[in-house]
C-alpha cells in the first residue's frame, strides 16, 4: 500500500513528508491497527501541499458527474478530488506502483468559511467521491471534518470522548465568537501547533480509535475500512 495525502495546512494533514500533521497520524494509526505496520514509518506515503493541489485543480478541464453540472457549493470539493486523482496517476507511473495499490486521502474542512455557502456535508462528501471516480480512481477516501478537525480534537481532549456529536453543529468560522480553534487553544492554554498535536497523539492523549460518536469521523473510518478490505483480511475490531 502507498498513501497519497492532501489537506489544508500544517495542523491537519501537514505540508510535506518532513512536516506530517495530526490527521496523517490519524490515518496511519487506523491503517496500522489492521495491517500491523506503519506506512509513515515505512515512508510509503507522499503529502501533496495545498498549493500543489490548487495549481493542479486550476488546470482541469470542466467535467461533470453523469452529465450534470456540479453545484457551485460542491464544485470546489469535486475539483480537488479530481486533481488528487490525477496526481495519483502521475505518482503511480513515476513510482511504478499500480493505482489499485495506492490510497488517496483528501482532507477538507466542511465549514471553515461559514459564509461561503458550500452546501451540506453529505453533498460535499459525495462530490469528493465523484471526483475520484470520474478519474477512475476507486480507492479514494474523503476525510471531511464537520465542521473542522478541531471538533475531533476537542472530543478527545476536553470531552474525554464523551458527548461529542454536538461539536459538529458548531460554527467552523474562525472569526465567530468562541470558535472551535479558540476553544481548543483555550483548553490547551497555548497556541495550537502541529508539533503540539503530534506529541499528544504520540503520547496517546489523543486516540482516534476512541472517538466513536462523531458522524463525520465515523464516515471517514467506514470508507477507509472499505478500501482497506481490498488489501487486508477482515477487520477484527468490527
Amino acid at each position: 500500500m502507498f498513501l497519497l495525502l492532501s489537506g489544508e495546512g500544517p495542523t491537519d494533514i501537514g505540508t510535506s513528508n518532513e512536516s506530517v500533521g495530526p490527521m496523517s497520524k490519524f490515518i496511519d494509526h487506523l491503517i496500522a491497527r489492521r495491517s500491523q505496520y506503519s506506512l509513515l514509518d515505512c515512508s510509503a506515503y507522499k503529502i501533496i501541499s495545498e498549493h500543489e493541489l490548487a495549481a493542479k485543480s486550476k488546470r482541469l478541464k470542466a467535467r461533470s458527474r453523469r452529465g450534470k453540472k456540479s453545484p457551485a457549493e460542491t464544485r470546489y470539493y469535486f475539483k480537488n478530488a479530481r486533481a488528487m486523482a490525477l496526481i495519483l496517476q502521475e505518482e503511480s507511473q513515476s513510482r511504478n506502483w499500480e493505482m489499485k495499490e495506492m490510497i488517496p486521502v483528501l482532507f477538507q474542512d466542511t465549514d471553515n468559511r461559514a459564509s461561503s455557502g458550500r452546501g451540506e456535508w453529505q453533498h460535499k462528501w459525495e462530490s469528493i467521491l465523484n471526483g475520484f471516480q470520474i478519474e477512475k480512481v476507486e480507492t479514494g477516501v474523503p476525510m471531511l471534518s464537520k465542521p473542522k478537525s478541531e471538533a475531533w480534537l476537542l472530543c478527545a481532549l476536553r470531552q474525554e470522548y464523551q458527548h461529542c456529536e454536538s461539536l459538529e453543529n458548531e460554527s467552523g468560522n474562525d472569526n465567530s465568537p468562541n470558535n472551535l480553534k479558540q476553544q481548543l487553544e483555550t483548553y490547551l492554554g497555548q497556541p495550537v501547533t502541529r508539533e503540539l498535536l503530534n506529541d499528544k497523539i504520540d503520547q496517546r492523549k489523543i486516540d482516534v480509535h476512541q472517538i466513536v460518536d462523531m458522524p463525520s469521523l465515523n464516515a471517514f473510518k467506514q470508507r477507509l475500512n472499505e478500501v482497506l478490505d481490498r488489501f487486508l483480511p477482515p477487520n477484527p475490531f468490527d
